[in-house]
């Protein structure tokens, strides 16, 4: 989160665009993301989340298609879809936005670290203070899920200091329903 802050900060055009770096955007990738970001400035748009081949960096045939996520009481988010083009929660690191509103809404809180959290917090930062999140169904990038395949395992941990990014969050966003709050 430290990175994404850091880049947002400092990006300098017009929108800024945020990727895991185990992503592989499609042709033409950013055409719906920009024109949803034009129609409305406070948006978060999201694009379609396939599935990446690892044997030739592209797309999987048939591939699966994700970008909408729910959030749950205990600061996590699960995947679903539906008809509406409307996003309650992004899943994490793929997602694009003006530079005036990653700005306005104060970017990534600065006090997580580690990976988690960081997507809960910036949905919920985008819905409350007037922003909407879409999706953007024609943004294809394929992205490296981790599964079985030992390609996808972690090489290497960041050793950063344990913070409860979920807890910040609810601390944060909940107010009333705290109490809920299950983490």
């Amino acid at each position: 989160m430290a990175a994404k802050q850091t880049g947002g900060v400092a990006a300098t055009g017009d929108i800024v665009a945020f990727f895991d770096c185990h992503c592989c955007p499609k042709l033409n990738w950013h055409v719906e993301i920009i024109q949803n970001i034009r129609d409305n400035p406070k948006r978060m748009v999201v694009p379609a989340i396939t599935d990446l081949d690892l044997d030739t960096f592209d797309e999987k045939t048939g591939s699966s298609v994700n970008a909408k996520c729910y959030l749950t009481f205990d600061m996590d988010f699960k995947w679903y879809d539906d008809e509406s083009d409307y996003i309650p929660t992004i899943s994490g690191g793929l997602f694009a936005m003006s530079r005036d509103w990653f700005n306005l809404t104060g970017g990534f809180d600065e006090h997580m670290h580690g990976w988690g959290g960081e997507n809960l917090d910036q949905s919920l930062r985008a819905w409350l203070c007037g922003g909407e999140i879409v999706r953007a169904q024609t943004s294809r990038i394929p992205h490296m899920w981790r599964t079985a395949d030992p390609r996808t395992r972690s090489k290497s941990m960041l050793q950063v200091p344990y913070t409860n990014n979920g807890g910040l969050v609810a601390a944060a966003w909940l107010d009333e329903f705290l109490p809920i709050y299950n983490g």
